[in-house]
């Protein structure tokens, strides 16, 4: 009874979670009728600073990175710094001939003896290397190819409040057509968590900046410092920015394409090291400012429940071993407000990522697997840090 009192509990709060993130969607859907968007047109740009870490990346993959980079529209200055992470293929070789060439943009190689391990680490290490009137540091993976135009959208989502000290964009995992798993995680990323991601974008509380692409103000970057202290970066450094006082943006039309895992094996360790890296995050926030944390605890507990207490698996649960009316009911609920969201993500992004109508069904069901297929990997992921276990890249 007790168990059974808990789940209840537990999947309730995340119901009403997106309940509330559903009708913030309505009522900004309204708002957005009723007054003209201002524009987000800045007067003057800021002076970007690109970040590209690498490690031995496939060659023909890393050049395709390049290549967006060179033909990214952006009416500011840019600078690029290329960050060989200690490499021993043939990729730092094939980039220095790359950059032979005449160029749009400025580029410079920075190289590192020996990998350090972490992503963080090799940023870290790009830091003081930046120009000192640099205005934004964005990263970007090296396996990420980035849409021509969202460069310049996610630095005017970043400029849109004096108080955004980062900004990220719609990551999109690609060729979702390969196989079974890349179409999961399409799904995944396209799904529910943008429409969350939107409306935390809204209220300044975005709690997860994807790496893959993202913006922050270099003047946070050395009140804070960089990342090399953490084992997922990304997740970690926007709770502390956040535990601070500072929002984070969002822009949904600054859109990334990203290599995504294409293995189970792969997935797997992906996950479990973001799992882990969730707990860390709330760790560190929670280090710097309680009452600030309280404020995140429904978004970390919203990700709780859909990875480790999937609705599907409830729903069987519910109705085998608690024969539960009130549990069936909220767990339906539950998954019946993320089919919502999905739908109106999916719709949100129609256009800008050539979905079908066929997508908006589709969404709900990958994204159902999804969570019951990678539970394992998020409980070994909290069991490894709530342990305290050594840390480990574990996709290097």
């Amino acid at each position: 009874m007790f168990s059974q009192f808990v789940l209840t509990g537990f999947v309730g709060f995340s119901t009403l979670v997106l309940l509330a993130c559903l009708i913030f969607l309505a009522g900004w859907a309204c708002f957005r009728l009723l007054r003209r968007p201002a524009s987000r047109t800045l007067a003057h740009y800021p002076f970007v600073s690109i970040l590209v870490p690498f490690y031995n990346e496939p060659v023909e993959s890393f050049l395709t990175t390049l290549e967006a980079i060179e033909h990214s529209v952006y009416p500011g200055r840019l600078e690029v710094l290329l960050v060989d992470d200690g490499s021993t293929n043939s990729t730092a070789s094939a980039v220095a001939q790359w950059l032979a060439q005449p160029r749009l943009k400025d580029y410079r190689l920075l190289s590192r003896e020996r990998n350090g391990g972490a992503k963080g680490l090799a940023l870290d290490a790009a830091l003081p290397q930046i120009s000192p009137d640099s205005d934004v540091v964005t990263v970007i993976d090296s396996d990420t190819v980035i849409l021509p135009g969202a460069l310049r959208n996610a630095v005017e989502a970043l400029y849109s409040s004096p108080r955004h000290a980062a900004a990220c964009g719609l990551i999109v995992p690609a060729g979702r057509n390969t196989s079974w798993l890349h179409r999961l995680q399409f799904y995944e990323h396209i799904g529910a968590l943008a429409a969350i991601r939107y409306v935390q974008s809204k209220i300044g509380v975005v709690n997860v900046v994807g790496g893959a692409f993202s913006l922050h103000r270099t003047s946070v970057i050395r009140e804070l410092g960089g990342w090399g202290e953490w084992l997922v970066e990304d997740i970690a450094w926007t709770w502390r920015a956040l535990a601070h006082g500072y929002s984070i943006a969002y822009a949904s039309d600054a859109i990334a394409y990203t290599i995504c895992p294409t293995t189970f094996l792969g997935l797997f360790r992906q996950r479990r090291r973001w799992a882990r890296g969730r707990l860390e995050s709330f760790r560190v926030a929670w280090g710097i400012s309680r009452a600030r944390t309280m404020k995140m605890l429904p978004w970390w507990l919203l990700w709780a429940q859909s990875a480790l207490v999937p609705t599907l698996l409830l729903l069987i649960a519910g109705a085998l071993v608690y024969r539960s009316h009130h549990l069936l009911a909220v767990a339906a609920l539950n998954w019946l407000l993320m089919a919502v969201l999905n739908f109106i993500s999916v719709l949100h992004s129609r256009t800008l990522l050539q979905l079908r109508p066929r997508d908006m069904l589709l969404v709900s069901v990958y994204n159902t697997v999804m969570d019951v297929l990678i539970l394992p990997a998020n409980v070994i992921g909290l069991i490894d840090e709530l342990r305290g276990g050594r840390k480990s890249w574990m996709t290097r």
